[in-house]
């Protein structure tokens, strides 16, 4: 046998010895460690408590408060028209945007020439007529001595005792009468004045200009008082008395750096709810005139709050809403500080309170922060404590 073949068949030995080798050197290192290895001391687990904040249960007698928002309108708005035509004569300097009138004060005036000589002409006809009637009585006196004068027997006809002669002179003195009052009315629409105390929204017409019947004069808007219609609830509606009317309402609104407050009454409902927020108009009428401020009464167009006082509640516990939890509960924490979670009857909540009347008694401490992971029965800390909701 060769050398070259020696050396080949030699080589697969000695990479099996090696890997041997190296195989036992390393059990024999591992076997070394875990002889040597330290244990370390087992620790407990660390019990999490966490910290909460709690507000103690005061009970309390709580007043609903019920805030809508609308719009100041007017309570009356009427377009002024002119039921004459004519020249115009006269202006009030009042009759433009924002003037004011009170009630029968005098707005414009119509030239009354020729109302006047209709007037007169009327009166005249009054006086003929007036003279016919005169005339168709001595014709029929005549009348009578004559058919007496040729010795006629019987009861004379209505000609010759004039009755249908005087009946249409009679007529025709009913018809000037009524000529008469007609152009006295005629010529007192010549001057328009105010119906009622009110403020000009818009005016139509100027000196020298001219006026036809039924023209557009101004329009106006009651000034002694405004209404606000309020949108309330069903919900809301039922904190309040059975009959609304003259129920008072604060008037609320910030105008400028100017807090202002007028107080108005209930005049009536509008009885239709909107099916889509399922609310009531309620229209407030705000009539008191306040002597100080710069505003007697709320601006038209102005946005305001109203404020009512509905129902008291007494003996009831108001938290804050973030106190409540689902499915109407809340979270106390026990004499031994463990949580504890509770049903309770809530009778109103808002946007930033729950009203609680049943569920709760006084000095129990409410849980009004987060928890991660509640559980009933947890040990909590108090970190903090509130006697009162806010």
């Amino acid at each position: 046998m060769s050398m070259i073949e020696t050396g080949r068949k030699i080589r697969p030995m000695i990479k099996f010895i090696l890997v041997l080798l190296v195989l036992g050197i390393g059990v024999a290192v591992m076997k070394g460690l875990m002889s040597t290895s330290v244990k370390a001391p087992a620790e407990g687990k660390e019990l999490f408590v966490p910290n909460v904040e709690v507000l103690e249960v005061v009970e309390e007698n709580y007043k609903v408060v019920l805030r809508a928002q609308g719009k100041v309108e007017p309570v009356s708005s009427t377009e002024i028209v002119s039921e004459v035509s004519g020249a115009i004569d006269w202006v009030s300097p009042e009759l433009k945007a924002g003037g004011k009138f009170k009630k029968g004060e005098l707005m414009l005036k119509l030239s009354q020439a020729d109302y006047l000589s209709q007037l007169e002409q009327a009166r005249a006809n009054v006086a003929d007529a007036e003279l016919q009637i005169v005339q168709e009585e001595a014709r029929a006196e005549q009348g009578l001595r004559d058919w007496k004068k040729l010795g006629r027997g019987g009861e004379p006809g209505e000609l010759i005792k004039r009755v249908p002669q005087l009946k249409s002179a009679k007529a025709r003195l009913i018809a000037a009468e009524a000529a008469v009052k007609q152009a006295e009315r005629d010529l007192a629409k010549t001057e328009i004045v105010a119906p009622y105390a009110c403020l000009v929204e818009s005016a139509q017409v100027d000196q020298g200009g001219y006026l036809t019947s039924a023209g557009r004069v101004a329009i106006i808007y009651e000034a002694d008082k405004v209404q606000v219609r309020l949108p309330l609830s069903l919900e809301d509606v039922s904190y309040l008395p059975p009959s609304l009317e003259n129920v008072a309402v604060e008037i609320n609104a910030q105008i400028g750096r100017l807090n202002e407050q007028w107080i108005g009454k209930v005049v009536r409902t509008e009885g239709v709810i909107d099916r889509a927020t399922h609310t009531m108009m309620t229209v407030v009428e705000v009539a008191e005139k306040k002597d100080d401020g710069r505003f007697p009464l709320p601006p038209f167009g102005l946005f305001v709050e109203g404020v009512f006082k509905g129902t008291q509640f007494e003996n009831v516990v108001r938290l804050p809403r973030m106190a409540l939890r689902t499915n109407g509960t809340v979270w106390l924490v026990d004499s031994k500080g463990l949580l504890e979670v509770r049903d309770v009857t809530v009778e109103r909540s808002d946007r930033d309170t729950v009203m609680v009347v049943d569920g709760l008694s006084s000095g129990e401490s409410v849980i009004t922060s987060p928890i991660e992971i509640p559980v009933d029965g947890m040990k909590v800390e108090i970190s903090k404590t509130a006697n009162r909701a806010p």
